[in-house]
């Protein structure tokens, strides 16, 4: 394995305190949580008393915690965002991940910043102008390859994270204003009504229908676990899984099973994780799997048959009557477990009430044709398994205790080089029975329910009487003091000023999503003459893009305006349902699709 020097972390999402420590116990060495406002996922909230609960138990490990304050913001609301900063600041928050650059016109104190996805990092003209600036990380957009991931990593000092795995957003990231459009809830304000995972039709400009009420839109999970050595190779820092709306099961196996794939690179965070289960993504919510971009444009990014997750295809159907169902599988299945299967163009669902080998007597009476592949969508014995043997994450230490004029000195010294030491006070005899010592050190190894895990524990000197009390009570304090030192021991970084004087764009149109007056300072101080308001401030009239994506309808149909002449269609698209309609425009040169209001 090449030997990489700088550290690499696994960040996690949590939804709430305990989703967040159990992605810490999983191996995570980051996680991202919501904030009591302004974060991307409205319905994942957390009081700054939770957070700093999650703060504490993360630093113990050397891990951080991100809090995302990912939207854009009106004028109105500044100020609680400011106010909000500096508490989160002051319970120590190691960063804030941020949309709108309004935020950096505030007075708020040196908190690291990171330039969110949304922030449409997928332009190198605006990732150099972020660098330039001087965010501390970027957070790349997913739409990248790995030769572009290569390139920017050439020209920028800051930091990047990239996500690899997860849901995919099918719009170039914030600049997706369909929500907004169609029912006044901004992706941008963390309210997206996800169109993109809604039916759809699609037919040419003489009516001629291509598809009819399909999943379009809807696109594959992200999972570039194939991947991850070439990354770290193109210099990322940081491993993204997307889910701040996941379950802890879902956060727990997904974090351990890339946990284990870079665990042997030097990492951010401390600690060895046992876990109590085998890691299986498979196993968790997945709507199938794609690479996206990394490699090329593939085929088949979508599901067309359906948004939700269908899971992993465990076998056929090869007899079917009334709620009886005989297979053809070499998986183990559950009482409890859920199946589905699709039936004229619909996902349908069925739990299991019984199951005896190949054979399954299901919840309900299931007409279902011989030959259906059947997948499941729940697997009761893995998230049981998940949720009841929780992992451990211990920090390694060594112990050598020295017997010293009668005194028992104490020498802890971590896996980060972390070393305390600590007399007695009391000098105690010395022992008769020459197997007190072998009693010492089996009572010094034992951590019991402490963060760490002593590996190794030496004796030297004349073995005293130590009375169990007496010797437990000394550990306790070397250990609380070890704790202590590794909080004095940790870094922390911080947000270095930014440079005024970087020159960005002179005209800054409204896929920018400036909506207050701090934003549009913002641009005016790094040369704009020109600021137009965003979106969700106008509306904006007119013929507009309200997506811009680098998934193309055509080459997912075979129909690539490269490879086909389709001289049997006649150009433009529409995307339609019962309620809207929007023309597609295809430009062939950059690869690229845009929906757009007529």
């Amino acid at each position: 394995m090449e030997e990489i020097k700088r550290k690499i972390e696994l960040l996690a999402p949590a939804r709430d305190i305990l989703i967040g420590k159990a992605a810490i116990d999983n191996g995570a060495d980051a996680v991202y949580i919501g904030g009591p406002a302004f974060g991307a996922r409205k319905a994942a909230g957390n009081s700054l008393k939770d957070i700093a609960a999650l703060v504490e138990y993360a630093h113990r490990f050397y891990c951080r915690v991100f809090v995302t304050l990912n939207t854009i913001l009106y004028d109105t609301e500044l100020a609680e965002a400011e106010q909000m900063i500096r508490q989160l600041y002051h319970i120590g928050v190691d960063a804030l991940i941020i949309q709108d650059p309004g935020i950096l016109k505030l007075d708020i104190p040196s908190i690291s910043l990171h330039a969110s996805t949304q922030m449409h990092n997928y332009d190198i003209e605006r990732i150099r102008f972020l660098d330039r600036l001087g965010f501390q990380r970027i957070v790349l957009a997913r739409e990248l390859s790995l030769e572009q991931i290569k390139a920017i990593r050439k020209e920028v000092k800051a930091e990047l994270e990239v996500f690899i795995h997860g849901a995919l957003c099918v719009s170039m990231s914030g600049q997706c204003y369909l929500s907004q459009h169609m029912f006044g809830r901004s992706a941008n304000r963390g309210e997206c009504a996800q169109p993109c995972r809604m039916k759809w039709s699609l037919k040419d400009d003489q009516g001629k229908i291509l598809l009819k009420d399909r999943y379009i839109l809807s696109l594959k999970d992200l999972n570039l676990s194939s991947y991850i050595p070439d990354l770290i190779k193109a210099g990322v820092d940081s491993f993204k899984i997307e889910g701040r709306l996941k379950d802890e099961s879902y956060v727990a196996n997904v974090t351990n099973y890339y946990h284990r794939l870079i665990e042997d690179y030097g990492r951010v965070g401390s600690g060895v994780v046992t876990a109590g289960f085998e890691p299986d993504p498979e196993r968790s919510f997945n709507r199938g799997y794609s690479s996206y971009f990394l490699t090329g444009r593939p085929e088949n990014l979508v599901n067309m048959d359906t948004p939700k997750s269908m899971g992993k295809p465990i076998g056929k159907v090869l007899e079917a009557k009334d709620n009886r169902l005989l297979l053809d599988t070499a998986e183990t299945l559950s009482n409890g477990d859920g199946l589905c299967y699709l039936q004229n163009g619909e996902l349908k669902g069925i739990r299991v009430n019984i199951a005896e080998g190949n054979r399954v007597t299901t919840n309900e009476p299931v007409k279902v044709a011989v030959g259906t592949m059947l997948y499941r969508n729940y697997d009761k014995r893995f998230v049981t398994a998940v949720e009841n043997q929780k992992s451990l994450r211990k920090i390694r230490i060594g112990i050598v205790a020295e017997e010293h004029d009668g005194k028992l000195k104490l020498t802890a010294t971590d896996e980060d080089n972390v070393k305390i030491e600590l007399e007695s006070e009391t000098r105690f005899e010395k022992a008769n029975n020459p197997q007190q010592q072998e009693r010492i050190l089996q009572q010094l190894k034992k951590c019991g329910d402490t963060s760490f895990l002593c590996e190794t524990v030496h004796y030297w000197g004349e073995t005293l009487f130590i009375p169990s009390a007496e010797l437990n009570t000394l550990k306790r304090r070397l250990l609380d003091d070890l704790m202590k030192e590794r909080e004095k021991e940790r870094r922390i970084i911080r947000q270095e000023p930014f440079d005024k004087t970087v020159a960005y764009k002179e005209i800054i149109d409204w896929h920018a999503n400036v909506v207050n007056q701090k934003a549009k300072d913002f641009y005016i101080e790094h040369g704009a003459r020109e600021v137009a308001e965003g979106f969700e401030k106008t509306g904006v009239s007119g013929e507009i893009d309200l997506m811009r994506t680098r998934y193309c309808i055509l080459h997912e149909l075979g129909r690539c305006r490269k490879k086909c002449a389709n001289k049997d269609l006649k150009f433009p698209f529409y995307l339609y349902n019962d309620k809207h309609t929007f023309r597609l425009e295809f430009d062939c040169n950059a690869c690229c699709m845009r929906v757009v209001k007529n």
